[in-house]
């Protein structure tokens, strides 16, 4: 990713830095973070992201591809330092701003987004983020993850898993069906009809395409339906929520047998909101 690609990056960085520099928590790792939620965020509420960088997977944050050298060219150009200094025992390299971040450049509701998560990410630090855990490292995670949702069934949900997979002859844990090796993903096969949620469903392109994204990446035993070979996907905005059923077939195979309106979620169930 470089600047001419996300042109709004630099400008993006450097207010969230600006947001972050009193938290005593904040290194190179939050603001990586921080940007994520931001972006992302945006993306799931308002359909589009702030600075439209790509981001990929790291050991420990989602990260914007191309970051160093344009965390580097703002301080070649005098509008950013870098102070490394000690917490706790590790070291934080923290992008301090040198100049005021141009507000102007940017909308009222990204604004507000980027004060949403400074404040939600002040003193600590989390990653519950599903996009990230199922992409593999250096891997692109898509806009569309941002639908997903992180929670586990309900005692409602799991009943209804048990009733369809005895409907369906999926009853019983079966062999271990994990995913391929080597970055290797599924093919994702419907024995359902999508069109009712393309006709009636808000943003069903983008939701329904970061529901095929995860199956493929899917990890056997990942909200799975106990006793049963299903697994349950939850999308969680916009509302009404989305639950898509499905069976690992094998390591390059996944099917999916139900996608239904589900109740809408709680934000407090997974913290994401």
């Amino acid at each position: 990713m470089s600047e001419e690609q996300g042109p709004r990056l630099p400008e993006l960085m450097l207010l969230m830095a600006d947001r972050l520099r009193s938290d005593p928590t904040y290194g190179a790792t939050k603001l990586n973070k921080a940007l994520f939620f931001a972006d992302h965020l945006h993306y799931k509420r308002h359909g589009a992201p702030v600075s439209g960088a790509t981001y990929e997977r790291l050991p420990r944050t989602p990260a914007p591809r191309g970051l160093l050298a344009i965390r580097q060219g703002l301080v070649d150009r005098g509008e950013a330092t870098v102070e490394i200094r000690g917490y706790l025992g590790h070291v934080q390299h923290r992008l301090l701003p040198l100049r005021a971040p141009r507000q102007e450049d940017f909308e009222e509701t990204e604004l507000t987004l980027v004060a949403e998560v400074a404040d939600a990410l002040r003193g600590h630090s989390h990653t519950s983020v599903l996009g990230w855990q199922l992409a593999e490292e250096r891997e692109e995670i898509p806009y569309e993850s941002a639908f997903l949702s992180t929670s586990t069934p309900n005692r409602a949900e799991l009943d209804r898993g048990a009733k369809l997979a005895a409907d369906l002859g999926l009853a019983g844990n079966g062999g271990a069906r994990r995913r391929g090796l080597g970055g290797v993903v599924r093919t994702v096969a419907y024995e359902c009809r999508t069109d009712v949620v393309k006709s009636s469903y808000p943003r069903a392109g983008e939701v329904l395409a970061g529901i095929e994204w995860a199956l493929a990446r899917w990890p056997d035993g990942f909200h799975r339906i106990p006793g049963t070979r299903l697994h349950l996907l939850k999308t969680e905005w916009p509302i009404p929520a989305l639950g898509t059923w499905f069976s690992l077939d094998d390591e390059t195979r996944c099917t999916v047998w139900v996608i239904e309106e589900i109740l809408p979620y709680a934000p407090e169930e997974d913290g994401t909101d």
